[in-house]
């Protein structure tokens, strides 16, 4: 019984690693929106809105209406305006930019920038069905043009509504009925426009809205605000352009404001112009999660995950995150295969200099280092030094090889040996000390299958440490290396055979087998 205790505390602390790990990584995934995927190929729109005035000299406020849900992305809204106060807020069903200053006078600028990020779990809201329209009110004398037109349009009241819609816009831009030279006197594009337009729609009791934003062109620049109406039917709003009067899906039109509501408001300042800009770009899987991740509301989750790291640093950590990995390697290669490496976990260091070095260069400078090493550890042997001077005359001898080989690369045009500095030195002193203590105490050939599963195991730890997609995966899910932890501690409480003592145990097997 008292045996199986610590096993059972230690599934549990091992299932407790797993479901934290899982925890945290969901956390990654539903809430940062990051991806397991390390694609390139995402693409990454950025608009710009830059609002000019001219400031009364009192207190400054502005309020810009921004996109509404875009299916495929989420939008994120910066602004590095200075002197105002920026913030996003919602109001009335409608998401704001809102600057706000202290006293200003003269011409003022502000800016703001919307990234639409991808994400395949965004989409839009289902529409409601809009309530019947009013009885539109005309100026005096303007109802009866707004019947004849409508007359003249659908004289029996049979077309359906694309059709009445796309017969209205025709007979608009023809222009030859006195009835539209009435109506659309003075209103011949924007909100005068449409306006008149819905009226008419009204009168039908078709219900339509007025539609303002901006089109999402790549490098377009300095455009100014689109009007389109939005007509429901069939259970949805169609988009139709005002200026050719034809319906389309204009999927690259990014709405800002809906209804009657101004896109634009500002107080304290007159005379504003508003200019948008758009910009595709091409971005990795890193940075669209660095990005997502630095507009969270806790800064500090960014400083765990390592995103906000200098990219020096990054790199490193990439390389770092994967050494639990290794490690795993090695303590399966032990514990359960059962083959004993020169050093623990001297594999794993050994490919962190092949990182530096590559991996047939740093395999023959290895083993290079290594030979003279023995051969140097042999003859300080027979002067009977203690441990610690012949250990540091190892070291030296090992340095002065490097230098060797360094300046010798260099002179034959071999750029990798000047790489061989990235040996650990105390590393390798310590694993020609251990191969000289194996080959006095167990003979050479221990000391060379000792060698050989180092050199094995070592291997495949240099192709993980390597791998790009593992580094993204451990860099960004940090997490699962709870998961290793777990594994390493579920494999020490492993008290079976290994798979070596198999073969060595066989006999005995075979024995009681016959015997019984």
């Amino acid at each position: 019984m008292m045996m199986s205790r610590p096993g059972k505390s230690i599934c549990m602390i091992a299932g407790l690693l797993v479901l934290l790990a899982a925890a945290i990584a969901a956390f990654k995934i539903c809430v940062l929106h990051y991806s397991f995927s390390r694609s390139v190929n995402a693409e990454l729109w950025v608009m710009e809105c830059r609002v000019r005035f001219m400031a009364n000299g009192g207190p400054v406020a502005a309020r810009l209406s921004l996109p509404y849900e875009i299916p495929g992305y989420y939008l994120v809204v910066t602004s590095q305006t200075p002197g105002y106060a920026f913030s996003v807020q919602e109001h009335g069903g409608r998401t704001l930019s809102v600057w706000e200053g202290a006293e200003r006078s003269g011409p003022q600028s502000l800016s703001c920038q919307i990234s639409f990020i991808p994400d395949g779990g965004a989409g839009t809201a289902a529409e409601e069905k809009p309530e019947a329209p009013e009885r539109p009110r005309w100026p005096s004398g303007q109802k009866q043009f707004a019947e004849q037109l409508l007359r003249s349009v659908d004289p029996e009241g049979k077309l359906s509504i694309p059709q009445f819609v796309s017969a209205l816009f025709k007979q608009i831009r023809k222009g030859d009925n006195p009835a539209v030279s009435v109506l659309f006197a003075d209103k011949r594009q924007g909100t005068p426009f449409l306006q008149v337009v819905r009226n008419l729609l009204a009168m039908r009791k078709i219900a339509s809205r007025e539609a303002e934003g901006v089109f999402l062109t790549d490098k377009r620049r300095r455009q100014s605000p689109s009007f389109m109406l939005e007509v429901y039917y069939d259970g949805t709003y169609h988009r139709y352009d005002p200026v050719s009067g034809t319906l389309g899906t204009q999927k690259d039109f990014i709405p800002l404001r809906r209804g009657d509501e101004p896109l634009f408001a500002l107080s304290g300042g007159r005379q504003a112009k508003l200019r948008f800009s758009a910009l595709k770009t091409n971005i990795s899987a890193a940075g669209l999660n660095r990005l997502r991740g630095s507009f969270i509301e806790h800064s500090w989750l960014m400083d765990i995950i390592g995103y906000e790291l200098p990219i020096s640093e990054q790199n490193v950590f990439k390389r770092l995150a994967l050494l639990p990995l290794a490690v795993l390697l090695i303590v399966v290669v032990r514990n359960i295969i059962g083959l004993q490496s020169m050093g623990t976990f001297m594999p794993v260091l050994i490919a962190l200099a092949f990182l530096e070095t590559g991996l047939t260069a740093g395999l023959i400078a290895f083993l290079l280092i290594l030979a003279v090493g023995l051969s140097a550890r042999a003859l300080l042997t027979h002067m009977n030094l203690l441990m610690v001077p012949r250990i540091s005359a190892v070291v030296v001898i090992v340095i002065l090889l490097m230098k060797a080989i360094s300046v010798l690369s260099y002179a034959f045009g071999f750029t990798q040996g000047q790489s061989i500095t990235f040996f650990p030195l105390i590393i390798l002193a310590w694993t020609i000390e251990r191969a000289s203590m194996v080959w006095e105490e167990d003979g050479p050939g221990a000391m060379f299958r000792q060698l050989a599963v180092s050199l094995a195991a070592c291997i495949p730890c240099y192709f993980i440490l390597n791998n790009d997609y593992l580094q993204y995966l451990f860099f960004t899910f940090q997490e699962f290396n709870l998961v290793i932890l777990a594994l390493i501690l579920l494999i020490g409480t492993y008290t079976g055979y290994r798979l070596t003592e198999l073969k060595r145990f066989k006999p005995l097997v075979s024995s009681c087998s016959d015997h019984s």
